[in-house]
């Protein structure tokens, strides 16, 4: 989402890799307008022509815990959170843990969520019927200045 000086969202893009093609519809509400008000005080000029854009990112690396630390350049990160899980054959999370947190801000995604959601049971290993990964979720933004 890119957001004005006054935390007013002006845009929204939802992308998913999934269907990298596909866009679809989004609006702020529930846990990302929380998230939005609280990073709007993270802006440090009060210029009407300078917007933020802020990424909510949820990525799942299986099997490896991933390496969060590099953002691009002119990035800040505002939150992060690592989780470990644990996945049934049937794509169930029937575990999960909270292994890494960083940053300014709690993310508004933690283990409830992860556990709501349904994983691809291809993805289980051909052995066990289960499978480990990690979900991370990150929020970050970066200032650009309108001219």
């Amino acid at each position: 989402m890119t957001v004005n000086d006054d935390g007013q969202t002006q845009s929204c893009r939802y992308e998913s890799s999934l269907k990298p093609n596909a866009d679809k519809d989004c609006s702020v509400v529930g846990a990302a307008g929380a998230q939005q008000a609280s990073m709007s005080s993270h802006s440090s000029s009060g210029s009407k022509d300078e917007v933020t854009r802020i990424t909510f990112e949820r990525r799942f690396s299986p099997d490896s815990k991933p390496d969060l630390s590099a953002l691009q350049t002119g990035d800040t990160l505002l939150s992060a959170q690592t989780m470990a899980l644990a996945i049934d054959a049937r794509g169930q999370v029937k575990d999960c843990k909270v292994v890494e947190i960083s940053g300014a801000v709690a993310p508004q995604y933690g283990c409830s969520d992860a556990s709501s959601e349904k994983f691809s049971a291809s993805a289980a290993g051909p052995s066990s019927g289960a499978h480990a990964g990690y979900m991370s979720v990150l929020v970050y933004g970066h200032s650009e200045h309108v001219v």
